[in-house]
């Protein structure tokens, strides 16, 4: 497997060669990198051989020059700001994952975000508050914003792996956000492990629940690009 720089990150192609079926973009915690889900994705990506991934690097390279976004500050602001600055860290990525999504030629029905710690409260933000259509996402070790918005049109699922290293939401916790999004009409399903987000079992459950997903974007509609080219493949 032969990964490719592109501007904001890492891409795999299909290892299977060919066009792509479906699109996974990695999103990483603080203070990691592209880097650090590169093995991760090279993995799962045995798995779903007609799959690309893309490992965006470095989010924080996202700020606007004004300053007004740091992606280092994103769980650091209190519960009524936070949103506010999930916003801005929102519009950031949405270019990016529509880039990606033209250059593979897929509509964002076939996208699955599959996140980390702040990349997963991210993925998250991205398909409950802020309307993205995609087939789903998978949200490791992630902190699910509240109060949830009373009506909510997600047509995408919700997978969570839930890590007890570092972390004291437990099965209880997992439960209240599974059950808050299925009373809302969201496909929600999760799992609580002993070990932390990167570890062994969590990347072995991740990719099953992956592959579901996958199997959920495969069944999407694809669209193609006319008249257009993206030279960059970012």
């Amino acid at each position: 497997m032969t990964w490719i720089r592109i501007s904001h990150g890492f891409r795999l192609d299909p290892i299977a060669g060919g066009s792509a079926e479906a699109l996974v973009v990695l999103l990483h915690d603080r203070g990691q990198s592209a880097v650090t889900l590169t093995p991760v994705a090279a993995r799962w990506a045995a798995t779903v051989p007609m799959t690309a991934f893309v490992a965006l690097d470095g989010l924080e390279q996202l700020d606007p020059p004004d300053g007004g976004f740091r992606w280092h500050t994103i769980l650091d602001l209190d519960g009524g700001a936070l949103p506010v600055v999930l916003d801005r860290a929102a519009r950031h990525l949405e270019p990016l994952l529509e880039q990606q999504m033209h250059f593979w030629r897929l509509d964002a029905g076939r996208l699955v975000l599959v996140g980390f710690g702040q990349g997963g409260t991210v993925a998250l933000h991205l398909l409950l508050r802020c309307g993205w259509s995609c087939a789903g996402a998978l949200a490791f070790s992630a902190t699910l914003m509240r109060p949830l918005p009373r009506i909510m049109r997600v047509d995408g699922k919700v997978r969570l792996i839930e890590s007890l290293e570092n972390r004291d939401i437990g099965h209880a916790g997992l439960r209240h956000a599974v059950t808050s999004l299925a009373m809302r009409g969201v496909d929600a399903r999760g799992v609580v492990l002993a070990g932390s987000a990167l570890s062994d079992e969590a990347i072995r459950h991740g990719g099953a629940y992956l592959v579901e997903l996958i199997a959920t974007a495969q069944r999407g509609d694809r669209f193609h690009i006319l008249d257009r080219e993206i030279s960059d493949a970012p």
